[in-house]
């Protein structure tokens, strides 16, 4: 079963070399390197005075950094790379033994600070120190705490962010507040949830876009609740979880653009996520492909990793070490699914501008048509001029016919009466005047007749 007491600690160098830090009961602080083939090296101990209480961190020029409490309840921070390590006291102990004072660090450029809870009257008091430019500075009394959850942290512009509990008045409440830039002194402690009931489990995460997420579980009157909110905007709340029963072990993840909520009962790890930075979830899964998990604090210098934003990853020592939600098919997946969700989104919005154009292009069309539609109209109407002149124009040529057929039968009539054809000089002459003219009738007058139409049906036919 699952110990969150059990620490577990893996940074990853530059080069991609991994480290575990881990305490070995009789051996003390205790650090392997992973090799090439994935096996530990046999374990170099830091320090053998170091009891189950400590905490590691990794700077940008891979070198590693780790506070631990002594057997004897001194708290020691040491520093170094490549087998080198210089240890050197932090805070001495009045008692010779030790409690547990939950101790923490953070690393702001040459800066170290360290967090840890003493014990002063009964009560729980959150104390602060730092080392700047090779100087420990005094401890620093932060607030009287009731819970030893506490998470300080450094957001991805580089304050110092501190998120504890501690009651007032018979409620819990949870408080944040931010360290001044000199790292000298914190701000007045500001209330993010209040309740009657019990709060415990504290998780945070981070986002790209600088935001801060929080969860938390609250117990009352038997049920249990596991709330998820913007820890700037508290107004921003989700329920995770609720049941009769506690949520076990819980914590936040990051990464891709997806938030993971995950909950660890006995060696079961069970999740859901978010797509929209908390605005809604998933149904909750079991994460299959992990078994016998533990939690690491995970540390990476390493460029070819995607940035990851945990506190702690489920995992287990499969191959060295296995972690949950990176580099497998369930985040794949999930990783898919988001991007399709986007290639959707985004051939939705290049089909609507598909339709609108082609909407464009129709009205156009149907403007055209009219215009075509109309002037069609215009040619069928001159084409019935055209035709009203035919019929007037061959008229005139059957009568210019039947005329030059009846002058004829009258000419030969007379000249029968004459008692034969006389070749008159001034009949020949005006039948060449009649035949001239009916040729000229036949030859000109339908062109000037057609000219004359097509001139009256551009005048009078026009396209509005």
């Amino acid at each position: 079963m699952y110990n969150p007491d059990q620490k577990q600690y893996i940074i990853k160098n530059s080069f991609g070399v991994s480290y575990h830090v881990y305490f070995e009961q009789g051996r003390g602080l205790c650090i392997r390197m992973l090799s090439d083939s994935r096996i530990w090296s046999r374990g170099y101990v830091l320090d053998k005075s170091a009891i189950n209480d400590f905490a590691v961190a990794l700077d940008k020029n891979d070198v590693f950094h780790f506070v631990f409490q002594t057997n004897k309840g001194s708290i020691m921070y040491g520093h170094g790379m490549h087998g080198q390590i210089e240890v050197h006291p932090i805070l001495a102990s009045k008692e010779a033994t030790s409690y547990p004072k939950h101790v923490s660090l953070l690393l702001s450029g040459d800066t170290v600070l360290f967090f840890y809870i003493v014990k002063h009257q009964n009560q729980h008091i959150l104390s602060m120190q730092s080392i700047q430019n090779g100087i420990l500075s005094k401890p620093l009394a932060i607030d009287y705490v009731h819970d030893p959850s506490y998470i300080p942290f450094l957001d991805v512009s580089g304050k110092c962010h501190l998120v504890y509990i501690n009651s007032n008045h018979n409620k819990m409440q949870i408080n944040h507040r931010i360290i001044k830039d000199d790292f000298s002194i914190f701000n007045a402690p500001s209330i993010i949830h209040s309740c009657e009931g019990n709060i415990s489990s504290l998780s945070y995460v981070l986002t790209n876009a600088n935001k801060i997420y929080i969860a938390f579980e609250v117990s009352k009157n038997g049920s249990y609740e596991v709330i998820f909110m913007n820890l700037l905007q508290a107004k921003q709340i989700n329920t995770l979880y609720t049941s009769k029963s506690p949520a076990g072990h819980i914590g936040l993840l990051y990464i891709g653009g997806v938030i993971y909520f995950y909950r660890m009962d006995r060696e079961s790890i069970y999740f859901i996520y978010s797509n929209n930075e908390g605005l809604t979830w998933s149904n909750e899964a079991l994460y299959a492909t992990i078994s016998n998990a533990i939690c690491f604090s995970y540390t990476s210098n390493y460029s070819q990793e995607e940035k990851i934003y945990s506190q702690q990853i489920p995992g287990n020592f499969t191959r060295g070490y296995n972690l949950a939600f990176l580099n497998d098919e369930t985040v794949n997946t999930i990783q898919e699914t988001k991007k399709s969700s986007k290639e959707e989104n985004s051939d939705y919005s290049n089909l609507k501008s598909k339709v609108l154009k082609l909407q464009n292009l129709t009205d156009i069309m149907e403007k055209e048509l009219t215009k075509l539609w109309a002037t069609q109209k215009i040619f069928e109407r001159r084409l019935e001029h055209l035709n009203d002149f035919y019929e007037q124009l061959h008229d005139v040529i059957n009568y210019e016919h039947i005329n030059a057929q009846e002058n004829n039968q009258f000419d030969n009539h007379a000249n029968n009466q004459t008692n034969g054809w006389i070749d008159d000089p001034i009949d020949n002459q005006t039948n060449i005047q009649i035949k001239n003219q009916i040729e000229e009738l036949d030859e000109k007058t339908p062109i000037e007749h057609i000219n004359d139409i097509l001139e009256t049906c551009q005048t009078d036919d026009t396209y509005e």
